[in-house]
């Protein structure tokens, strides 16, 4: 039979509370604490990595969107240097396209000049050699009577212009110096004869003179202080020579 001591039984259970109790106070709070505190930790660290892995996940999406950006802000350089530089190439092509057509028409308005002076050179020279073939024929073919049908028809010239008009606004008692320029020596007949039609318009005092010169070929020159009147063969072959010229 069992020797069973209520005392022994009671001062082991007494010493197995005391221990629970020593082991709950000492053991069992600072490792609940100490997991509570690890827990808190491990907690913090999780939300700590949470908010890491968000910030990383807004910086990626940030610098996607920055990359986003500047490949748009590139490709919109880039369409707006194309632009540019098809504003550029046509300004350049419309330039020398307006450069081209201005030397186009310098050149066209060149060579016009350029005909223009030919033209008018060649009429001048072709005036030249009928002036000069017909000045050597008619020198050649002058005689005393051909002389005198020209001076008469000089005289007659000078007889249907009014010579008073040469002579206007000058004073009455101022002599007026008028010059027969002939292709040869007049004889007297002819200096009475003109003498007495410019006396007879011109009512101021006159003093004409003679004065020869051979390459009026025949017939002569009336010459006042500021005009003349021409009645030469050499001013009719100018004169034509100047028609030709102008007309041709």
């Amino acid at each position: 039979m069992l020797n069973i001591n209520l005392s022994t039984i009671l001062l082991q259970m007494a010493n197995f509370f005391i221990l629970v109790i020593i082991l709950y106070q000492f053991l069992l709070n600072p490792l609940k604490k100490a997991m509570q505190k690890r827990e808190e930790q491990v907690t913090s660290a999780m939300d700590d990595a949470a908010k890491a892995k968000q910030e990383a996940e807004k910086v990626r999406q940030e610098y996607e969107q920055k990359s986003n950006n500047i490949d748009a802000e590139i490709a919109a350089r880039k369409n707006e240097a194309r632009i540019v530089i098809e504003q550029t190439r046509q300004q350049m092509l419309s330039e020398v396209q307006e450069n081209v057509e201005h030397l186009r028409h310098q050149a066209e308005e060149s060579l016009d000049s350029l005909r223009a002076e030919a033209i008018q050179q060649h009429k001048k020279e072709i005036a030249d050699l009928v002036a000069q073939f017909a000045r050597e024929m008619m020198t050649d073919l002058m005689n005393p009577q051909i002389h005198a049908l020209y001076q008469d028809e000089f005289l007659e010239k000078i007889e249907g212009i009014d010579l008073s008009k040469f002579v206007e606004g000058a004073s009455p008692t101022e002599v007026q110096y008028i010059k027969a320029i002939m292709a040869t020596e007049p004889d007297k007949d002819f200096q009475k004869r003109l003498e007495a039609i410019v006396k007879k318009q011109i009512t101021l005092p006159v003093n004409l003179t003679f004065e020869i010169d051979e390459k009026l070929i025949a017939g002569g020159i009336l010459r006042f202080e500021n005009e003349l009147i021409d009645g030469s063969l050499g001013g009719q072959i100018n004169k034509l020579k100047k028609q030709y010229q102008e007309n041709a």
